[in-house]
């Protein structure tokens, strides 16, 4: 092996990256979001969601965060409308009926939710591994099913809103070498 080269047995694997994931959510939202629900999403989970009322849910926003470093990928939050205001208003310490945000802090607070998930990833999994870098938190306008949930994605009912977290990986160059 390199100087320098990651050994690839001290790597983690998916169940360690998704489970230190669960774990910074779960501290994130607890002290900065206020209360949720998690949705543990399998396969007999999102043929239920409908049954639960929520297939007709449809996430229109997402924060992302990029990692980079031995392993590369990213952090996702998406969102529907109330769980991006779900979010605002539990970091900006609002009243569950505060409407009067903008979308600028709408945004802001979504950046910031998945920038301090990210960050405790990083913190517990990422950086023992070596230097890892985060890229600035950005978002976009997606249109995705909450009744389209994937394996290892986790779900969360907020007070009003769904949002889902994933974490997505691949092992770079260096330490596939």
């Amino acid at each position: 092996m390199a100087d320098g080269a990651a050994d690839t047995r001290s790597l983690p694997g998916d169940d360690v990256l998704h489970a230190a994931l669960e774990h910074a959510v779960a501290e994130v939202f607890s002290t900065m979001v206020g209360k949720f629900e998690s949705l543990a999403v399998d396969a007999a989970v999102a043929a239920a969601l409908p049954a639960r009322g929520l297939s007709h849910v449809h996430f229109d926003r997402e924060a992302v965060v990029e990692y980079r470093g031995v392993l590369e990928g990213h952090v996702t939050i998406r969102c529907n409308a109330d769980g991006a205001l779900d979010i605002a208003r539990g970091l900006l310490m609002l009243d569950a009926g505060d409407t009067s945000l903008s979308i600028e802090e709408i945004n802001d607070a979504l950046k910031e939710c998945a920038n301090m998930v990210t960050g405790h990833v990083k913190t517990r999994v990422l950086d023992p591994l070596g230097g890892c870098q985060l890229s600035v938190p950005f978002v976009n306008s997606v249109a995705t099913s909450a009744a389209a949930a994937r394996d290892r994605m986790l779900l969360y009912k907020l007070q009003q809103g769904l949002i889902s977290v994933e974490i997505w990986r691949r092992e770079t160059a260096a330490s596939a070498a």
